[in-house]
């Protein structure tokens, strides 16, 4: 879970820095900001189900 929490991190940076133009180029006439946006949400997304999974484990775990 922590490696999945880490790599889905690296994954929302990696797509907040093409968001903001820091990285890429335009392919076609068409910026890549957009897809930054969405590799961005991708990567949060996949952060917080694994951040959940995590923690509602340990939750679980102490309930029983």
């Amino acid at each position: 879970m922590i490696l999945g929490m880490l790599v889905s991190a690296v994954i929302a940076v990696f797509g907040l820095l093409v968001a903001l133009g820091q990285i890429g180029h335009p392919i076609d006439a068409q910026l890549v900001t957009t897809y930054g946006w969405s590799i961005l949400t991708v990567g949060v997304a996949l952060f917080v189900l694994f951040a959940y999974r995590r923690f509602g484990q340990t939750r679980r775990g102490r309930s029983t």
